[in-house]
């Protein structure tokens, strides 16, 4: 079958792949439609991320919906023809944390589309049942494709504790921060201010989410080492970082109150940060992490359903699975105004 396959730093092709044997708890799923992530380009335009290294040919993608083709005999709660998202990350149910329910922090974790774990961006694939979420009749494949990176914003937004009636200061204005912006309103929260570099970004979120407001920040200092967020309001309770920015959580958390939260949700470019230790000491501020998510789907499933969180207005680029080396190409080039979603099969 065919394959979305990266074979190096910007070298992608459709390649082949051969099909799974099916088990008798998993489920096979005809792909539908792939968004491709920040990491996908990532991957391509560098070879790497992090600690996570291309090291032959490799499928990506891991944001995506299908439809059910067949399931194995001890799967009995699906049927040929249903509707699903996939959750990438297999966990392997066995380890102190998957025991605890944190299974994203999974020492055995096997992240589909991360080397050497074949991603989903290919026309079928099998999955563990529990890897697989039926989703409403009448939830369309791109919605489902995003319930994956609307699974990172539950779970930021759930790190947070934003509760109703505070005031939250989020920082990037591309899918991931739009989404915690959405999730953070249907969290009732008061007051959702996105910070952003880019106007366009910040002019299509304010156009999109009635009760966001915006705030263009700089880089601060001509180095780039200043705060850029001095003419944000101040004295908030929430700051979510989803830029990955280099400064933009040390410069953001001067903006909360005292004992005041923020969550790094961003991946940074490098791989240690400056923080002022003497801002979090005075004001006994709580700083958190994500890494990905656990037990996130139902809720992502009913933000959509509900009509709570909008997610359509986030893919600004299309193509079919044949184009997905362009795709990738020209996300890499900055030509994607958002998101890009692959058609491998039926919408």
């Amino acid at each position: 079958m065919r394959a979305l396959t990266l074979r190096g730093a910007h070298d992608a092709a459709i390649g082949e792949t051969d099909d799974e044997p099916l088990g008798a708890g998993d489920v096979r799923v005809a792909i539908a439609q792939v968004g491709l992530c920040g990491s996908d380009t990532h991957f391509y335009a560098h070879g790497r991320i992090g600690a996570f290294r291309l090291t032959g040919p490799h499928v990506l993608g891991h944001e995506a919906s299908g439809t059910v083709l067949e399931t194995g005999g001890e799967v009995t709660d699906l049927v040929p023809g249903d509707r699903v998202a996939v959750e990438p990350g297999l966990w392997c149910g066995r380890c102190r944390e998957c025991l605890a329910g944190t299974y994203n922090l999974c020492a055995d974790m096997r992240f589909l589309g991360m080397p050497p774990h074949a991603g989903l961006a290919r026309e079928r694939v099998v999955l563990p049942r529990r890897a697989v979420h039926a989703v409403p009749a009448g939830m369309t494949a791109t919605r489902a494709a995003l319930l994956e990176p609307l699974s990172v914003a539950v779970w930021a937004v759930g790190r947070a504790a934003v509760q109703p009636g505070e005031q939250v200061l989020i920082a990037g204005a591309g899918p991931i921060g739009t989404l915690v912006a959405r999730v953070a309103l249907a969290q009732k929260a008061a007051r959702v201010i996105v910070a952003d570099v880019d106007d366009r970004r910040l002019a299509r979120l304010a156009e999109s989410t009635p009760g966001v407001e915006t705030a263009h920040v700089g880089t601060g200092s001509a180095d780039g080492a200043g705060n850029g967020f001095q003419d944000v309001a101040a004295d908030l309770d929430c700051y979510l970082e989803c830029s990955g920015a280099p400064t933009a959580l040390d410069d953001g958390m001067t903006r909360l109150r005292p004992r005041g939260r923020a969550v790094l949700v961003g991946v940074p470019a490098a791989p240690t940060l400056a923080l002022s230790s003497t801002l979090i000491r005075y004001r006994e501020l709580t700083l958190t992490t994500v890494h990905r998510y656990a037990h996130t789907w139902p809720r992502a499933i009913e933000l959509v359903s509900s009509g709570a969180v909008e997610v359509d207005d986030l893919v600004s680029d299309r193509y079919p699975l044949e184009e997905g080396p362009r795709a990738l190409a020209e996300a890499a080039a900055g030509e994607v105004a958002m998101k890009a979603m692959i058609s491998v099969g039926a919408s």
